[in-house]
């Protein structure tokens, strides 16, 4: 009995990070060079969270989904977090979400260089075929603009359909555009895509932590803790690097993506 007390006292004292059973679960989809479940080279953001964990003692799983699945995972408590998610006043409301971005860039509209594109307003967009991605947040952002828009499952399908004419513009992040074209596209068909030089918004990513989980806002806070460290030894740019080829430093403040 005296034993049994003894183990029970240290147990207690141990901090919770002591654990080996600290795992954080996310649900994530295809999205290089930030996410992938199969091109190794494209899975920037899955390094830069699994190292920032790693430096506060928590092991992290990833299982891939299409996003909205993902999201709604997550919501409903299935699984601990999903990123990259920018953070909006809906997404505050449903999820925990940390403090330090990971990562920003911008979200363009590719089009073919073929079919000439120009826009100053969103209304300029009823005067094309516009594509979306289901679960997005360009999804709720048309229909409240009364932007018709076609929407498919994953990001993949939208530029399959610009290629065959079948929509003029989709809008998302630069870097993740142009590395989904490299991937599905022979370099013939890949070089018949741009992108309009104006930027829609800057995407900033955040991860959506789930508060149907014990712990969620701790979680973040580990996050956010684990990324400073991260970032403080410059090992965040040495990932940066391997990934991106290039030193970028995200934004640290809390400004939202439109």
């Amino acid at each position: 009995m005296k034993r049994a007390a003894v183990f029970l006292i240290m147990a207690m004292l141990l901090p919770a990070s002591a654990s080996a059973s600290d795992v954080v679960r996310f649900a994530i989809g295809e999205w290089a060079p930030y996410t992938s479940e199969h091109d190794m080279g494209g899975k920037f953001l899955e390094e830069v969270v699994a190292a920032a964990f790693k430096l506060e003692g928590i092991a992290v799983t990833y299982d891939y989904f299409p996003w909205k699945r993902s999201y709604v995972y997550v919501e409903q408590g299935k699984y601990d977090g999903t990123f990259p998610w920018n953070r909006t006043p809906e997404r505050e409301v449903e999820f925990h979400i940390n403090e330090i971005s990971m990562f920003q860039d911008d979200s363009v509209y590719f089009h073919l260089n073929s079919n000439p594109f120009d826009w100053k307003t969103i209304d300029d967009l009823k005067n094309y075929r516009v594509g979306v991605t289901i679960g997005y947040k360009q999804e709720a952002y048309y229909q409240e603009k009364a932007i018709p828009a076609e929407s498919v499952p994953n990001e993949e399908q939208n530029f399959i359909k610009i290629l065959a004419g079948r929509i003029d513009v989709y809008q998302t992040s630069k870097l993740a555009g142009y590395a989904t074209v490299k991937r599905l596209f022979s370099p013939e068909d890949a070089s018949l895509f741009t992108h309009h030089p104006k930027a829609v918004e800057t995407d900033i990513y955040y991860i959506l932590f789930s508060k149907k989980i014990p712990g969620g806002k701790a979680l973040a806070d580990k996050f956010d803790s684990g990324l400073k460290k991260l970032m403080a030894s410059g090992e965040y740019d040495i990932i940066l690097e391997k990934y991106l080829g290039r030193s970028i430093q995200p934004i640290k403040d809390r400004n939202d993506a439109h």
